[in-house]
């Protein structure tokens, strides 16, 4: 192991894994409170001059990034010296023929969520029905269970119950290979099924892309009540596909689902004129840096960062793969089909525009009250 790089104490080492350091997930690192280590990040940064640091991570030792320099080395599309973590790269699937069957899917089932009061459980399921129609197709629509499989994997994984992993990891990808062996048309695993690979590789890709889509749930309630906290000054702002998308950006920046990204070394590499070895982790705390301190915007709702070039600067802002993309576009369009027939308004004070927004956010308290809008009699 490199012993010339800074490396943390013991104490920073526990405080960092209980809330960055990966316990195994698929390709990121979940943590219980990721916005809780800004401060420690900050001092680390300050001490080592910005150096990464190695820390004592569940599984072996983790090389942690703290500059800009070295997070756009690490998250580089160019270098291949940088993998996803348990993760095979995504193979050359153009999925983006498929944008228009998925948002007409998202705007469908939006119709579910436009009445009533709207907790996060309530947007999650619905939100879950559409991310199964879209990769295994509509065969996948009630597979409730699919989705409470891969809930179950990841919980597994968190909390290092391998045996309990293996277990439900078999039943998930029994039921992933039924619905990939229907490949039906218009879903990704159609798409899989028209592409040259072995049947392990497309059922990674399949859990892999339904995992992404999923997680998006989180960051579509947070926009929900950030809107309703903070309703646009102009009313097309609800119908413009730019706007809402800016805004769905900013709940993800807000709470990340995902708040700190994990690489793997797949050869030697050389940091600071010491070579770490190939199967190394490399964690990026995107989160922390995200609710920067620095930032004038850090914990206010923003979405004008996103449309007029403030946050194009930012490292962390970067557009993403052509998967984020894509999901991004079903999500706006998910949002749209909402607020055409319906306005959000705030149930309690979770969120308030007259203060600052919370480091970190209880998904369980999140609720809006969902009002008709009046139709104008001119349309008739």
């Amino acid at each position: 192991m490199p012993r010339r790089l800074p490396r943390a104490t013991l104490m920073e080492s526990l405080r960092l894994t209980g809330v960055l350091v990966p316990p195994g997930a698929a390709h990121a690192a979940y943590g219980r409170d990721p916005l809780r280590s800004r401060t420690l990040l900050a001092a680390l940064e300050s001490r080592y001059g910005g150096r990464p640091v190695l820390v004592r991570g569940l599984r072996g030792p983790v090389l942690l990034i703290l500059s800009k320099r070295d997070a756009l080395r690490v998250l580089s599309e160019d270098d291949d010296a940088y993998g996803p973590v348990l993760c095979e790269r995504p193979f050359d699937l153009s999925a983006d023929v498929l944008r228009p069957r998925f948002i007409a899917i998202a705007t469908a089932e939006a119709e579910q969520v436009t009445s009533g009061v709207l907790d996060h459980a309530r947007l999650n399921s619905c939100w879950q029905r559409v991310a199964r129609r879209c990769v295994y197709g509509d065969g996948a629509a009630r597979d409730e269970e699919l989705t409470r499989l891969l809930e179950g994997v990841m919980r597994a994984g968190r909390w290092r119950a391998r045996r309990r992993q293996e277990i439900l990891s078999g039943r998930y990808d029994a039921r992933i290979i039924d619905h990939l062996r229907r490949a039906e048309p218009g879903s990704l695993a159609g798409l899989i099924a028209e592409t040259p690979e072995p049947e392990s590789r497309g059922l990674m890709q399949a859990a892999f892309w339904l995992m992404g889509l999923g997680s998006t749930a989180a960051g579509l309630t947070q926009t929900l009540a950030l809107l309703a906290a903070h309703p646009p000054h102009r009313k097309s702002a609800r119908a413009d596909p730019d706007y809402l998308r800016a805004c769905l950006r900013e709940g993800l920046r807000l709470w990340p689902p995902v708040p700190a990204l994990s690489r793997v070394t797949t050869a030697e590499t050389e940091w600071y004129g010491v070579t770490l070895p190939a199967g190394s982790t490399v964690l990026v705390p995107v989160a922390a840096h995200q609710r920067s301190p620095r930032l004038p915007y850090a914990n206010t709702f923003a979405p004008e960062i996103w449309l007029d070039g403030t946050a194009a600067d930012e490292w962390w802002a970067r557009p993403g793969c052509d998967g984020v993309n894509l999901t991004l576009a079903v999500g706006t369009a998910f949002l749209a089909a909402v607020l055409r027939t319906a306005r959000p308004k705030p149930v309690g004070r979770l969120l308030s525009p007259h203060r600052p927004l919370p480091q970190a956010i209880d998904l369980t308290r999140l609720r809006v009250s969902m009002r008709p809008l009046r139709r104008d009699p001119a349309q008739g």
